[in-house]
């Protein structure tokens, strides 16, 4: 009989946006060859309302099917924010305890800092379980700089068995806000090779669309935090030095209008493409058509989109905060400071005029799997043998 565990995220597939959090839906999916896995996804009551005449994005088949819940997530917004915990603890208690308590869990994993750590923890002192907590990026670079917050993390930090962070410089940061540096595990995201791997230009030209021009393709949310405006500036600068240059954003969010109006007011409206929300599954011919994959975060945990992209052999232009230095090296990338145009212009262009060995690129892509991070999960929920039973 498999080990059972109850995880608690809010980074997984809506029924509204089936690629939200897609790299939890991999792992979960993977992890359940070994485990017996249900999953709380709480959502908040505000995202059920804006969404509520929104027309379903149906998945494709996997493990997890009928073993996710949707409970909503009630919360007082603004300055009652060190409340978010009590609140999801308390919105996941009276909508999903019977339904917990036929399934009789074993561990209970939180998947984001707060307020997912801090329900959890509160969830498995209830059950009498051991919990365990894995944080991403900006729940610890962001929002555990708020003080009340950042109590409530160090508080759960003294209770779980361990917390998987995705880099080294997240484990630090725990460890500087209070973890104990012994239940702090670094366990890198993997990426399904199967999926993201080098194609042949002749099967890329019977897929999409192919021109001779060099193109720089970003995926991820369309806000501020993630540099896109960055993205554009420099393109605007860089584009007369490279007149067939041409720039893809994958993704939605705010700041989308902004840019379109931007790129109309720069005449490059026919050189940039907004391509909206690419499925998961359609993503490899994109980084395969890519010269560079660019992404100019504020702060990152390791962003999966640049694993994948390396997977597929395609060079990185990205900024040197979070995990990102941890993944990067000479030979398959360069990376600049957060927030300066004229460098990430500057680096654009080295990056477009440099002979990249594309193989080595893959190769080093290769450490990067979800068996190893599988493998590493199980041994801190202590049931590693159930993998070496499946081998």
């Amino acid at each position: 009989m498999k080990p059972r565990l109850l995880v608690i995220t809010n980074l997984y597939p809506t029924p509204w946006d089936s690629q939200r959090g897609i790299f939890n839906f991999q792992q979960f999916n993977y992890l359940a060859e070994h485990m017996d896995i249900r999953l709380i996804v709480p959502v908040s009551w505000k995202e059920r309302l804006q969404n509520r005449n929104i027309d379903t994005s149906p998945l494709p088949p996997h493990p997890l099917q009928n073993k996710v819940v949707y409970p909503w997530y009630w919360y007082s917004p603004g300055i009652f924010r060190g409340s978010y915990g009590l609140s999801m603890w308390a919105s996941i208690r009276t909508q999903c305890n019977t339904w917990i308590r036929e399934f009789k869990p074993q561990h209970l994993l939180s998947s984001w800092a707060y307020p997912e750590g801090v329900a959890g923890t509160m969830l498995a002192r209830q059950l009498g379980i051991p919990a365990y907590v894995k944080v991403h990026g900006s729940d610890i670079n962001v929002i555990a700089n708020i003080p009340s917050v950042r109590r409530q993390i160090i508080n759960w930090g003294k209770q779980v068995v361990a917390v998987a962070a995705v880099s080294a410089n997240l484990g630090k940061k725990l460890q500087e806000i209070g973890i104990p540096e012994s239940k702090v595990k670094v366990i890198y995201n993997g990426v399904d090779h199967q999926l993201f791997y080098p194609l042949p230009p002749e099967q890329l030209q019977n897929t999409l669309p192919i021109t001779n021009s060099k193109k720089i393709f970003f995926i991820g949310n369309l806000k501020k935090e993630k540099g896109c405006m960055d993205l554009l500036e420099s393109f605007i600068q860089l584009s007369p030095h490279h007149p067939e240059l041409k720039l893809y954003f994958a993704g939605t969010g705010a700041m989308l209008p902004i840019m379109k109006k931007h790129c109309t007011d720069a005449q490059l409206q026919d050189r940039v493409q907004f391509l909206g929300q690419v499925k998961h599954q359609e993503l490899n011919y994109w980084y395969n058509i890519a010269d560079i994959v660019c992404l100019p975060s504020y702060n990152e945990g390791v962003p999966n989109v640049l694993l994948e992209a390396m997977a597929c052999g395609t060079p990185i232009v990205a900024t040197n905060v979070g995990g990102i230095p941890e993944i990067i090296t000479d030979d398959t990338g360069l990376l600049v400071p957060a927030g300066d145009i004229h460098a990430l212009k500057d680096k654009l262009d080295e990056a477009l005029h440099r002979d990249w060995d594309h193989d080595a690129i893959n190769r080093h892509a290769q450490q990067f799997s979800w068996e190893k991070n599988i493998q590493q999960m199980l041994d801190i929920f202590g049931c590693s043998n159930s993998m070496e039973r499946r081998s």
